[in-house]
């Protein structure tokens, strides 16, 4: 069996996005904030960027400005290559830095966030001050952010700037507009319009199709054998704000407002997106994407409220208060809840829900008007209880209160197990058992029937209900069949009752309770009942019997022929035919053919040569023996002899 995935849903790897969030985690190397340029060059650029100002009060070379916390420790530190106070009041500094300090993590050190520019200014007045001219945030050694204008406020240790920033780091790059840094509580976000581009990563949030697995689930050597193949970027924009922050046992980033994943033909749209990281590993551990999720790959879509992914066990979880949709090709399931699991190519629904599909007609055939096969067919499946699906073997299971509805027919069971097609979700069996209940709106000749165990072939278009120790179809209280087995056929819309099976039709309504009883029909058969639509014929097999009233018929082979509305109006018997009337004075026929019409109730005898006529210890033989039930006579034709039957005829003939 090739290679499938029903489908799985994955995020962009905390390898990548961790670095972002290593705002508060990461040692930068000093040697970046203390790269000097040649120092006569500052000096001829401090002069050129301070001509024309006032006066100059003092000047200090290698300013340091500290800040700290209630306890008294040292958190943040701004310092100044050059440094002159202007009007005892503002402080201009070439090259400045702010370096936050954070001794949460002693085992690996003091651990600090760097920032630099060319130019500085520090109002003592107003206790606020900027940075200019190419402002860079070390994040970590490989990873920066970079700006025109920073502001810093010293008393609530916070910058901000509302110019474009653009994060590099290593595989990504984020841009937007604006940015704040909470640099005590290490928290940081950028303010609108972000935009994340990264190189291709192992986990994506998508669904990936067949096509796309193998290149997407797997690293893949290049011809060399010396590395991977470069993979799809992937994108993610929000117009609201992008928040990087920490917790206790994660990190986050979280994008609001019009959030848009894509890679390749992949894409995810939802009103935000969260992505937590293992603060030690840096590696993400889940997703939530949550308001008007809606996720799409060629021709799967899923649309909810909220869609989650779970590193630890490969599953994503799609949820909405009132139906989450999930959509691939002609599959289509609604329910509360799903869960995707990819390296099993499992679903699980663990809530009520729905799954609709169209078997599509066989190509080749001529369409309608329309442009839509002649034999498509809509299947819908409702269940109360779960349902989960296996890829390996194309198995759909449901449980409890299933509704199952195809064409004009209804199946209710407790439950169900389907199996689709290889390449696509056609469905191929399905087998349903506990509490089987069909409901045919049809008509032909019942309405509903009840067994134990239903099963369907849709290659050989056949429906099997079976029972024990029967089966049992129905027409309210006009009509009963009962059968070990019941074959439904689709082509031709036949049945077949295999087994010892019977028969029962009820006198129509308004008829009194006595003519009730002479016109109910009954029918006992040893091997089996076939009814034909398209003749609205009923023929049963091998030691039938039929009763009416005070009259029965037995024969090797009956057929039953209905009107229009599927009453029984003649029957034919064939081979080894025997009648017996009650009202005619008991009179009995034996013979090889005999048509017996329902609504004159009358009926004629033939045998091979000749049909015999038993009646008051008396018989008879004619080619045809003619019984009228209505007008109380038996009549024939031919040159009959009469013979007493003697109590030595009928000992020897028994």
């Amino acid at each position: 069996m090739t290679a499938r995935r029903y489908v799985f849903i994955g995020i962009p790897a905390a390898c990548v996005l961790s670095i972002i969030v290593s705002l508060v985690i990461h040692n930068p190397k000093k040697e970046v904030g203390n790269q000097k340029e040649n120092p006569a060059a500052h000096r001829e650029e401090q002069k050129h960027h301070f001509a024309g100002t006032e006066t100059v009060t003092q000047a200090v070379r290698g300013l340091t400005m500290p800040n700290y916390d209630t306890e008294g420790k040292e958190v943040v530190v701004m310092r100044g290559e050059n440094t002159l106070l202007l009007n005892d009041n503002v402080y201009k500094i070439i090259a400045p830095e702010i370096e936050v300090l954070d001794s949460a993590n002693t085992e690996s050190g003091t651990q600090s966030l760097l920032i630099t520019s060319r130019i500085g200014e520090m109002n003592k007045a107003s206790d606020e001050g900027y940075l200019s001219d190419n402002v860079v945030v070390h994040l970590d050694p490989e990873t920066r952010l970079n700006t025109d204008y920073l502001r810093y406020l010293p008393d609530k240790k916070f910058v901000h700037t509302d110019d474009p920033v653009t994060i590099n780091g290593k595989g990504i790059k984020i841009v937007g507009q604006g940015c704040e840094i909470d640099l005590v509580n290490r928290k940081m976000w950028i303010k609108k319009d972000a935009e994340m581009e990264m190189d291709g990563v192992k986990n994506d949030l998508f669904f990936l199709s067949q096509d796309d697995a193998p290149h997407t689930a797997r690293n893949h050597p290049d011809e060399k054998g010396m590395g991977e193949t470069p993979r799809e970027k992937t994108f993610i924009r929000s117009s609201g704000q992008l928040v990087f922050d920490r917790h206790p046992d994660a990190n986050s980033m979280t994008f609001h407002d019009n959030v848009e994943v894509k890679k390749g033909s992949s894409t995810v749209f939802s009103d935000k997106l969260v992505v937590f990281l293992d603060p030690e590993t840096k590696k993400t551990t889940q997703a939530i994407a949550s308001g008007n999720v809606l996720a799409s790959q060629g021709t799967k879509i899923a649309k909810g409220s909220f869609l989650t992914w779970d590193v630890h066990t490969q599953s994503a979880t799609l949820e909405d208060a009132l139906k989450a949709e999930f959509v691939e090709d002609n599959l289509n399931i609604d329910a509360l809840k799903m869960i995707f699991y990819k390296d099993t190519g499992k679903i699980d629904v663990p809530s009520a829900g729905s799954l609709k599909t169209t078997m599509k007609g066989k190509k080749g055939k001529k369409r309608t008007l329309s442009g839509t096969e002649k034999d498509d067919k809509n299947i819908s499946v409702k269940w109360e209880g779960k349902m989960n699906f296996h890829d390996d073997t194309r198995e759909a299971n449901f449980e409890k209160n299933i509704e199952v509805r195809k064409e004009n027919s209804t199946l209710l069971c407790d439950n169900l197990k389907v199996t689709f097609t290889d390449h696509d979700y056609n469905l191929q069996t399905f087998k349903a058992t506990e509490k089987i209940h069909i409901i045919d709106k049809k008509g032909n000749l019942f309405k509903e029937a009840v067994g134990d165990h239903v099963t369907w072939d849709a290659k050989n278009k056949v429906t099997i209900l079976r029972g024990q120790p029967f089966a049992l179809l129905r027409e309210g209280n006009k009509r009963q069949i009962l059968a070990p087995r019941v074959f439904f056929y689709e082509e031709g819309n036949k049945i077949l009752c295999e087994g010892k099976g019977s028969l029962y039709e009820k006198t129509e309504e308004g008829l009194s309770k006595e003519n009730s009883e002479d016109t109910d029909i009954k029918v006992n058969w040893a091997k089996k009942m076939v009814y034909n639509d398209a003749l609205k014929k009923t023929s049963f097999y091998e030691v039938v019997e039929v009763t009416k009233g005070g009259q029965k018929l037995n024969g090797d082979q009956i057929d039953a022929y209905l009107d229009d509305n599927g009453k029984i109006r003649k029957i034919i018997a064939t081979g080894n035919v025997y009648f017996f009337s009650k009202s005619l004075s008991g009179s009995e026929g034996f013979g090889s053919l005999f048509t017996w019409d329902l609504a004159k109730n009358a009926a004629l005898l033939t045998g091979n040569p000749k049909a015999e006529l038993r009646k008051e210890g008396s018989r008879t033989f004619s080619e045809k023996v003619y019984f009228d039930m209505a007008e109380n006579r038996v009549t024939w034709e031919g040159r009959p002899h009469w013979q007493f039957i003697s109590q030595d005829t009928k000992r020897s003939e028994e």
